[in-house]
């Protein structure tokens, strides 16, 4: 009786540690955000040259920045971005752009104070013809005969110019892409980087191989935690935000930066900007639960086994 007594708690310890570890590597992470670093709504019709920096082509009307406003498409990419470099932040903004027959979108990790390398010129997959590929590039929206089709496209910087980039597509977000305004939310934690729209994660980027202020890898995971891919890249351990499109316009409003980093639980961590992967993935109940049955379930089958 001992002896089964012994089997069943070893077991049942088993399935315990079992569980505990399924829901480790899937739990969420929270973060603790600081005081913000930038807060602009534009609606002083003046861009803050503290915050921001404008390449060409811009204007600031109706509380929003207008890029490519011409009403043409403009092969130049205007562009918008951060005057500072930054990493471990939140950040969120509204972006709409024009459905026409061209990209836009916005990166992250770019030089500070450079015009980018176009962010590989809005064209998935390739850098840019005349400058280094710089940052991870994030098309919101495609040309309908473009490779991306109803995709969101994901480029990285592989420190080179011409030929091919590293690029993955993530599915686009339910409600998302029919041209009207979208909220992005951006979670960089150094080495993680996820990314929301309308508060539904699209992808979780981890970056690892960090030399001389340079990563070198990076591995994308879906909003389940499924890897979309694992790629070599030369993306910089802190950049500018910069927008940009090659289509009729886009607009960007409402945004905020302030630093983050992830909360220890040991602090009340107030609202959160969403629910946030862990390293990979997301913590699912109904999966965790699955797991527990399981383990459960053979704990079971081992018990009945030495009874016999």
């Amino acid at each position: 009786m001992k002896k089964i007594f012994a089997i069943v708690l070893a077991v049942m310890m088993t399935a315990v540690l079992c569980v505990s570890a399924f829901a480790a590597s899937h739990a969420q992470t929270k973060i603790k955000v600081g005081e913000s670093l930038i807060n602009e709504d534009f609606e002083s019709g003046e861009l803050n040259a503290e915050l921001f920096k404008a390449w060409s082509g811009y204007k600031i009307e109706d509380g929003k920045i207008h890029l490519g406003h011409s009403n043409n498409w403009v092969e130049s990419s205007p562009e918008f971005h951060t005057a500072a470099a930054y990493s471990n932040y939140y950040a969120t903004f509204k972006i709409a752009g024009a459905i026409r027959d061209c990209y836009y979108g916005f990166a992250l990790r770019a030089p500070a104070g450079e015009h980018g390398g176009l962010m590989n010129g809005g064209r998935f997959g390739v850098p840019s013809a005349s400058e280094a590929s710089t940052g991870i590039a994030i098309d919101l929206y495609g040309a309908a005969n473009s490779t991306l089709g109803d995709q969101i496209g994901i480029t990285f910087c592989n420190g080179g110019a011409n030929g091919d980039a590293p690029a993955f597509t993530a599915a686009r977000p339910e409600g998302f892409g029919d041209g009207s305004e979208a909220l992005v939310d951006v979670i960089d934690l150094g080495s993680i980087i996820t990314i929301l729209i309308n508060k539904k994660e699209l992808v979780t980027i981890e970056l690892s191989g960090l030399a001389d202020g340079v990563y070198t890898k990076a591995t994308a995971f879906d909003p389940t935690g499924a890897e979309l891919g694992t790629f070599d890249v030369s993306v910089l351990a802190e950049g500018s935000i910069v927008f940009y499109q090659r289509n009729n316009y886009i607009t960007v409003d409402d945004f905020t930066l302030a630093p983050a980093e992830a909360d220890d639980g040991q602090d009340d961590p107030g609202e959160q900007p969403g629910e946030q992967p862990g390293n990979p993935g997301s913590g699912d109940a109904a999966i965790i639960a699955i797991a527990a049955v399981g383990c459960i379930a053979l704990a079971g089958v081992v018990v009945a086994k030495k009874v016999r």
